[in-house]
């Protein structure tokens, strides 16, 4: 047994389900041996997984030694460990990505081959960039994104064109490049004895197919699978965990389907929406009950949902009512920045601590604006990105790609030279990559070895991560927000265009983008702001139709009168003798009036204008126009329609 003796196993049993309501219970106790576990947001799932784990090794249905718990990130599988070792579990358990234990696998087999083991290749990128040279005629960018999409599906170069056309995606660079540069990064490679990440997949299916021997191996090893965060999914992981599970049905799943965001790298939904045709047989519990976020909160994220053509889920708040979501709309994008900072102020109680706050945005580029508007008011902030836009996380995969000491202690040695005039560096990436360089000199006189070793000795002795527990207000994007929560967050940019992004143009994009709005407002525990800006980058822009029907929302922030002379006036340049349109500005005018709101909430210009151009006569055409909707047009249709013909009428005259 993998827990401490003098402790009965029913006193342990009842640890593990105490506090938690039934549908908990039931997740954990189950004894499906193959289970899905549909965990909505807030609803405590990895505390539920871990527990899964801790009570089968306890009631001995599953071996803590033969337990395999499987998930996406390096952060990710430190949680799970840290989880089940405060569970009483002992280091048995195999808890990592899906590449790491792959790694341990194929390490294992090289050994008893008496292969040497490849070097780990971190950054594909900078081999892409080395076989197309300084000449290129492809994006750089656009080749990346081609080759992660075949690669998360193990599709290989000579099957490019043919899975392109089957699949009806669109290649944003040509087909022919693509499948030419593929081919020569895997030449690369070969020549260089290294591998990628998704190498080590691939390389585990092929030899589990292929090698009887080292299949039986890994079946023997691994018998009990539980894989967290099971919507980020995608088709190469799930090949490898069907070779992994090969004769046995012994899986649980836990993940949610509504927080799949990840379909740049193949993450499909439908593996936890469509569990019966990929799991026949399979247990499904769900987990409705959210115990971070305000009702006000989910109401918001359910309202985003609804723009899917599937059903939201029926997931509600265990909480008590908190504040309304306000909605700020701003004159542009300095406005926007100005006024967020202004919110933080406005929110901040002297029990707050800056790291209470989050700001999130859909993209990177919106990010450093954010950030030094809120510096110029004195307020702590660091942009949180992902590892290639951390120059301290940037800077250690270098070195982790390093196959010596010796090329390890030339990094070291080359990273505290200044940077030159025509550096393209910056000092905080001088700043970052000293840093490492301490922890690499550090390393060595203990006798550290090759990058991958340095990489594990950070880990373990001098994680980068303490960055994490300053106290500042954090800004970061939608996609790096997924697994984190703060008391108050803040959504910038909230307009057409950015959410949803510009860049999705098909139905699978699009409700990935509403997926993708959903999880940015869920992380919010106590207050939840939504800010846009009316005209970006000196472009007309209208409120994401992600937040229309907020019933919540607190409107703040009117147009200025500037702002408002400035439209007019191009209102009259655009139409001047549209007099249906008139009617539709003057009823939106009045309605805001009324309900002491910025007239915007009810609708932008530009959905003025479609109703212009449109001239519905019902409320089921309203309903119908781009941006208008049902809930608006069952609350005010009849007093649309009216200004309607008003303006019908006037211009007939």
């Amino acid at each position: 047994m993998p827990y401490d003796d003098g402790v009965s196993d029913t006193a342990l049993t009842n640890e593990l389900l105490q506090g938690l309501d039934p549908t908990q219970q039931a997740a954990i106790t189950s004894g499906a041996p193959l289970l899905a576990v549909i965990a909505g947001a807030g609803s405590g799932k990895t505390g539920v997984l871990t527990r899964r784990v801790a009570y089968r090794c306890l009631t001995e249905t599953a071996d803590a030694s033969h337990v395999a718990v499987l998930t996406f990130t390096r952060q990710a599988a430190n949680e799970l460990r840290r989880r089940l070792r405060a569970l009483g579990l002992r280091d048995t358990i195999i808890a990592g990505t899906f590449h790491s234990v792959a790694l341990g696998l194929l390490r294992q087999r090289w050994d008893e081959q008496g292969k040497s083991h490849p070097v780990v290749v971190a950054d594909r990128r900078r081999l892409i960039g080395e076989v197309i040279g300084p000449k290129r005629t492809a994006n750089i960018n656009d080749l990346s994104a081609d080759i992660d999409w075949a690669r998360s599906r193990n599709i290989t170069a000579d099957r490019y064109a043919s899975a392109i056309q089957s699949s009806g995606r669109r290649s944003l660079a040509p087909v022919a490049d693509v499948a030419k540069v593929m081919s020569d990064v895997q030449l690369l490679k070969r020549k260089r004895g290294v591998i990628d990440l998704d190498d080590l997949l691939s390389l585990t299916i092929d030899a589990m197919r292929d090698d009887n021997n080292f299949a039986n191996i890994v079946h023997w090893k691994i018998r009990h699978l539980f894989v967290d965060e099971a919507q980020d999914l995608n088709p190469l992981q799930l090949a490898v965990l069907d070779q992994w599970r090969v004769g046995r049905d012994d899986l649980t799943l836990v993940g949610d389907p509504s927080q799949s965001i990840y379909g740049f790298n193949g993450a499909d939904p439908s593996v936890l929406t469509a569990l019966e045709q990929r799991f026949p047989g399979i247990e499904v519990i769900r987990l409705s009950a959210n115990y971070r976020c305000t009702p006000q909160v989910v109401q918001a994220g359910l309202r985003a949902l609804s723009h899917l053509p599937t059903p939201s889920p029926q997931l509600f708040s265990t909480r008590p009512d908190g504040p309304p979501v306000q909605i700020f709309g701003f004159d542009d994008e300095k406005a926007e920045a100005t006024g967020i900072a202004q919110i933080i102020e406005s929110w901040r109680t002297p029990s707050s601590r800056w790291r209470d706050f989050a700001v999130l945005a859909r993209t990177n580029a919106q990010l450093a604006p954010i950030r030094d508007a809120l510096t110029s008011r004195d307020i702590p902030t660091r942009i949180v990105g992902s590892v290639a836009a951390d120059p301290i996380q940037r800077a250690a995969r270098e070195v982790g790609d390093l196959p010596s000491s010796t090329r390890i202690s030339t990094w070291s040695r080359d990273a505290r030279t200044p940077l030159a005039e025509d550096s393209l560096e910056t000092e905080e990436d001088l700043v970052a990559r000293r840093r490492v360089a301490d922890a690499v000199d550090e390393f060595l006189a203990e006798g550290g070895g090759d990058g991958r070793t340095f990489l594990a000795w950070v880990r373990t002795n001098r994680p980068f991560e303490d960055d994490r527990h300053q106290d500042t207000v954090e800004i970061l994007t939608f996609h790096g927000a997924k697994g984190r929560e703060w008391d108050n967050v803040i959504l910038a940019g909230c307009e057409q265009g950015l959410i949803p992004h510009s860049s999705a143009k098909s139905p699978t994009e699009t409700a990935e983008e509403i997926r993708l709005a959903y999880v940015a407002m869920t992380r919010a525990a106590d207050r939840l702001a939504i800010t846009h800006a009316r005209s970006r980058r000196g472009r007309s822009r209208t409120r994401s139709p992600f937040v229309h029907g907020v019933d919540i929302a607190v409107v703040v922030a009117p147009p200025s009168a500037d702002y408002v002379r400035d439209q007019t006036l191009r209102r009259q340049e655009l139409d001047p003798h549209d007099y249906v349109y008139d009617e539709l500005v003057q009823w939106r005018t009045n309605a805001g009036r009324v309900a002491n709101l910025d007239p915007l909430i009810f609708c932008s210009d530009e959905v003025l204008r479609r109703i212009a151009q449109a001239r519905p006569t019902t409320s089921e055409e309203l309903a119908a126009i781009d941006g208008f909707g049902q809930p608006m047009s069952q609350r005010v249709g009849h007093r649309v329609l009216a200004a309607i013909q008003r303006g019908i009428i006037q211009s007939q005259q």
